[in-house]
């Protein structure tokens, strides 16, 4: 039997019977479907297992009612569990009424025929199921194919969810980076300028608000000029580097440091007391003087140094900005002073203009009188 061939089953336990329906169910559609016979219920059974062990479409089995052994209604029930789509057709007598009932309910049945059949009918008969066999295998065939679509859409649909969550996270990442990159000094990683100004400000508005003190560290590298001078811009860069690592070390979360412009920096300490500010000034002033910066021993004094301005909210000034200029008189009075040193800021001014003498470095890296 060949798979690409539909097979249709006689059975009948009569010889000449089954002759006659081989016979005119081959005259009829042996040109394209096999018609293969049995002599009981039994033999039938096997030959299913032959038609399926050979992938071949068991499409339509012609039983009769009345054999030895297992009855026609039966074999069509065991064909029915095994073969859902295979239609299926009683042979019964003028008397066979009851077995037909019993085979549409238990067997699903889909035709019956009384012996003797008209050879025309026959025909009909098995033309239609042979039709509707193959509906029914076009519909389980769709069926297949399309829920083998969704399960590849759905497929398709996870990757891609999976994809826009990975381009959404990356995208994050991206956003996060550059908000990052905004407020960052691109030589030393700490905040730059404009961020600073703005955390301050809200710094200060907490501090009114909790009713705590906030002071605010200005430091600047003695000499600077002198060490760019003598060992180039990227040698005072490493320099710069440098210090941001050793005044962000050990630093508490709240708070932040700062690069102002060129060799300039800032801390600010929150809920932290002009005394206890003080004390925390001393320590970095001491780890910087005390770090081996390369070409150190070619500075003047043999170190590099910086020297600290320290204020204090509400102590010395009134807001950000008042804060920042005691701060930096503070830092220059240091500098004044003999450098590598930290200086307080004294009273709160009604009004104090920058010295005119002190030259404030610019936002972006430059060279000051050090």
């Amino acid at each position: 039997m060949t798979s690409s061939r539909e097979v249709i089953l006689c059975v009948d336990d009569e010889e000449g019977v089954l002759s006659v329906l081989h016979q005119q169910l081959n005259v009829r559609f042996g040109h394209e479907c096999e018609i293969a016979t049995a002599l009981s219920a039994n033999d039938a059974l096997e030959l299913v297992d032959e038609i399926e062990a050979d992938g071949e479409n068991l499409a339509v089995v012609i039983a009769d009612q009345i054999m030895p052994g297992m009855k026609g209604v039966e074999l069509l029930e065991h064909v029915d569990r095994r073969s859902p789509l295979t239609t299926k057709i009683l042979l019964t007598g003028q008397a066979g009424l009851d077995a037909v009932v019993t085979a549409i309910n238990r067997a699903h049945l889909n035709h019956y025929m009384s012996k003797p059949w008209d050879e025309a009918g026959l025909h009909l008969a098995v033309e239609n199921l042979l039709r509707q066999y193959r509906l029914a295998a076009e519909n389980r065939q769709l069926i297949e194919d399309l829920s083998a679509k969704n399960q590849a859409l759905l497929e398709m649909n996870r990757e891609l969810e999976a994809k826009v969550f990975e381009r959404t996270h990356e995208l994050a990442e991206a956003n996060a980076r550059l908000a990052q990159l905004a407020v960052t000094d691109g030589l030393t990683q700490l905040y730059n300028h404009r961020h600073f100004h703005e955390r301050l400000a809200l710094e200060v508005e907490r501090s009114i608000r909790n009713g705590l003190p906030l002071s605010l560290f200005m430091i600047d590298v003695d000499h600077f000029k002198h060490y760019n001078d003598q060992h180039g811009h990227p040698a005072g860069d490493d320099v710069l580097r440098q210090l941001a690592r050793l005044m962000t070390n050990g630093r508490r979360a709240n708070d932040f440091c700062a690069r102002y412009g060129g060799e300039e920096f800032c801390v600010v300490l929150v809920d932290t007391p002009k005394l206890t500010a003080v004390k925390v000034a001393e320590r970095l002033r001491e780890r910087v003087d005390q770090h081996p910066f390369p070409k150190r021993e070619l500075q003047p004094g043999g170190r590099l140094s910086v020297s600290i301005g320290v204020a204090t909210f509400p102590e010395d000034a009134d807001g950000a900005e008042s804060l920042i200029s005691a701060a930096d008189r503070a830092l220059y009075a240091a500098k004044r002073s003999g450098r590598n040193r930290v200086l307080l800021a004294q009273n709160k001014p009604q009004s104090a203009p920058r010295d005119p003498a002190h030259k404030r470095s610019s936002p972006t890296r430059g060279v000051g009188a050090g």
